[in-house]
């Protein structure tokens, strides 16, 4: 069935358990959903779809192929009606079934759908056909059971569709674990539902023809532990952003938000007004989740998926109510119109995410946002305005005389909770208009505002195009100190990199901190006069620290402050063959290569391992030896490898083990430093203890990172003699590279042996 060239559709919104797909055409609006799985299965367990039309009335067709279901209603303009789905349209099944639902309309029309269930219930959005795609990631949470995702094929006669898992899950009685794939079609209103005991964020969902995807869980355990269902429709790689702005709900500050890439390396950093953090998504199988205590921006280097679990209690107007899941829509594909609809059984909010700074110009249901009941948060440009709507039942709308917003709908009762967002879908150019009573003039100071970023390879700005028009100019003529570097469109911004060596940027030294300093020009073609200027500048801290413990697998990579700091470890001194698994086994003859690695674009950065321990254990601090003190080498097999760059250090070390231990583990501490500091510190180099009070008189370093890591193991025939090398836990802020060498078990013992304290014995720390 080709629906190319029918009408375009308004948005679909479809609550829990409920996967769908929408196409449109100019005669009809098509949807196309499935029913998930809930935790509670009975009479009371049913799927609620909300039918809201626009400015036209609509004939509206909801059917299902198995169990047969066919309903005809003619909907009001500006109305709304109510299809209920029983629990035997329910996706039990474990492999293709026909029990997708299909919704066609004759007019513009959303799909609110409402899943019910005895203590159990949550939302979700569905999309437009025009916003679906043909490759997804799936989200789930790490804590509970029956993790799930379903695909739902609702526009082509049959959809071929690949997995490749991560977790593990089965399928047709066969068992797929990390990395790999499975095959199977859905023929035309078909869907199928996968469930897991095992995390399966990450896991990939390609299709030959755009479907509808959705994921959550049948049993969810979070703070409460309490089994609750969530469920959320994913947005295609396609439609993923870079900029997201997050306000928690209900006031929490223990709620999660998971970060999902479908490119490896990607930064990410989160601005925080307690904690502003660099993180890296190293693979797409590994899911960055951290807490959302605050108000927060997220920008990435590439386009990311954001899922937001609540799950926290708070005092309010019921104290104990279930979680719920929701995506969060990035900023750029807000819009300033919506519709949406609440139930009476619940204690109803809206939230409203915006860069307007006040409430002024915002109409909920035709009044002023200031005759309702909300709550403000505010974060660098952007307001986040939580409306109390109480027990209200039905369609709303809400919409802002010129600014776009996003908006989220959620409410609570007593062991039940509803969520979902609005703003992602698409904006259609023959959109109602909401009605027009009479708009104060917009307030002046509200025009958006650049953000810079600063990163490990040199700056990002972005320079709303608003501005860019506004002064008359184009994005070519937005640059740098060089004029060559100029900055490109990227969605609603103008995007310029600011490389921290290059294109006019200074770099400054005071006090032990390093500062990188640019500045963004807009200027008339062919003169030298700027309509834009604005001065940007990136900090490094001098003595920040951080911790982290990444036992026992090895991180490669860990974004601190500014930079990346890396640590791997070779199978020999070609420093060539990655070593990759852990724990790594070791021969007691052999010898371990290790190198620490900065990812920077300054190129004046260097590095120091000043203090660098062994110890049975992490947490021993009895029974250590030192290998490195004061920067001097204290073991006599300690070797350094040549490298190309002094951002780069490498060090190979003989294995060696503790008596009576069978694991190896080192911690150190490094210190990064400038060369605009010299002298300083790294430059200083090794302090015999004679001159450890001059080395106190001249501390000037810009980071101090405790680095750690381990174990690495014997092989089995070397378990009487061999010792274990730990591998290194990665712990910095604007860190370096550093690398250790290790001892040889004959030569330690002896050099163990003359200093009067033995290796087997343990040594004071």
């Amino acid at each position: 069935m080709d629906l190319r060239n029918q009408e375009t559709p308004r948005r679909c919104l479809i609550f829990l358990l409920f996967m769908g797909m929408f196409a449109a055409g100019w005669a009809q609006t098509r949807f196309i959903t499935a029913f998930m799985e809930n935790y509670y299965v009975s009479e009371e367990t049913t799927f609620q779809l909300y039918l809201v039309t626009y400015d036209k009335p609509a004939t509206v067709t909801v059917t299902v192929s198995l169990p047969k279901f066919n309903q005809t209603l003619n909907i009001e303009r500006d109305s709304y009606r109510l299809v209920t789905l029983d629990y035997t349209y329910m996706i039990t099944e474990k492999d293709v079934t026909s029990k997708a639902v299909l919704v066609q309309s004759d007019a513009a029309l959303s799909v609110f759908g409402f899943y019910t269930a005895a203590g159990s219930g949550d939302a979700m959005t569905c999309l437009p056909v025009e916003d679906l795609g043909t490759e997804y990631y799936i989200s789930t949470t790490a804590s509970g059971s029956a993790k799930q995702f379903a695909v739902a094929n609702g526009l082509e006669d049959v959809a071929l569709v690949n997995v490749t898992v991560s977790g593990s899950m089965a399928y047709k009685g066969v068992e797929y674990t990390k990395g790999q794939s499975f095959s199977f079609s859905l023929r035309y209103q078909q869907s199928v539902q996968f469930q897991s005991s095992s995390d399966l964020t990450g896991t990939r969902i390609s299709s030959t023809v755009p479907v509808a995807v959705f994921s959550g869980q049948k049993c969810f355990r979070g703070i409460n532990n309490f089994c609750d269902t969530l469920v959320e429709q994913l947005y295609p790689v396609s439609r993923w952003g870079r900029f997201f702005v997050l306000a928690p709900f209900l006031n929490h500050t223990q709620d999660s938000i998971t970060m999902v890439t479908s490119s490896a390396e990607t930064q990410v950093f989160v601005d925080g007004a307690m904690e502003p953090k660099e993180y890296l998504i190293e693979d797409v199988r590994s899911p960055v989740r951290i807490g959302l205590k605050e108000m927060s921006i997220i920008n990435a280097s590439k386009p990311i998926m954001v899922s937001y679990v609540l799950q926290e209690f708070k005092p309010g107007v019921v104290t104990t109510y279930d979680p719920f899941f929701v995506t969060i829509p990035h900023s750029s594909a807000s819009r300033s119109y919506y519709k949406f609809v609440t139930q009476k059984i619940y204690f109803n909010y809206l939230m409203i995410v915006t860069p307007a700074t006040s409430e002024d110009g915002f109409y909920l249901d035709h009044r002023p946002l200031s005759r309702y009941n909300f709550t403000v948060q505010y974060f660098r440009a952007y307001s986040a305005f939580q409306v109390f709507m109480d027990k209200s039942e039905g369609q709303h709308e809400v919409y802002h005389d010129s600014t776009p917003f996003t908006v989220y709908v959620y409410g609570v009762e007593r062991d039940t909770s509803y969520g979902y967002s609005m703003g992602q879908e698409t904006i259609y150019p023959d959109a109602p208009l909401p009605p027009s009573p009479p708009l104060p003039t917009p307030t002046e100071g509200n025009e958006p505002e650049g953000t810079l970023r600063c990163l490990s390879n040199g700056a990002e700005y972005q320079l709303p195009l608003s501005m860019v028009v506004d002064a008359h100019l184009g994005v070519s003529d937005i640059h740098l100190e060089d004029p060559l570097c100029q900055a490109a469109a990227d969605e609603d911004f103008a995007f310029i990199r600011i490389p921290f060596s290059g294109c006019g940027s200074n770099v400054l030294s005071e006090d032990g901190k390093t500062f990188y300093e640019n500045t963004v020009y807009g200027t008339i073609p062919g003169t030298s006069i700027h309509r834009i200027e604005i001065p940007v500048k990136c900090e490094m801290e001098m003595n920040e620290t951080l911790g982290m413990n990444l036992h026992p697998k090895v991180t490669d990579v860990v974004s601190l402050g500014h930079y990346n700091v890396s640590l791997q470890l070779y199978q020999s001194e070609d420093f060539g063959d990655l070593i990759t698994a852990y724990p790594y086994e070791v021969d007691i003859h052999g010898r371990l290569y290790v190198e620490f690695k900065v990812v920077s674009g300054d190129q004046n950065l260097q590095i120091l391992v000043e203090n660098c321990k062994a110890s049975p254990s992490l947490e021993d601090n009895e029974q250590v030896y030192r290998l490195i003190q004061q920067g001097c080498p204290q073991d006599s097999t300690l070797q350094t490898h040549a490298v190309p760059d002094q951002r780069l250090q490498r060090f190979s070390l003989h294995v060696f083990k503790f008596n009576s231990f069978g694991e190896v583990y080192l911690s150190c501490n490094v210190l990064v430093c400038h060369n605009g500091t010299s002298p300083n510190r790294c430059t200083q180099g090794c302090h015999h203890l004679r001159h450890r009070r001059d080395a106190r008189g001249s501390p000037v370093h810009l980071a101090a990172a405790r680095l750690s890591q381990g174990p690495i193991v014997f092989k089995s025939g070397d378990l009487q003699t061999s010792h274990t090398v730990p591998s290194f836990m990665l712990v910095a802020v604007i860190a370096m590279m550093a690398v250790l060498s290790a001892l040889a078990l004959a030569i330690q013992k002896r050099v163990l042996k003359s200093r009067d304290y033995s290796l087997l014995q343990g040594a004071e720390d």
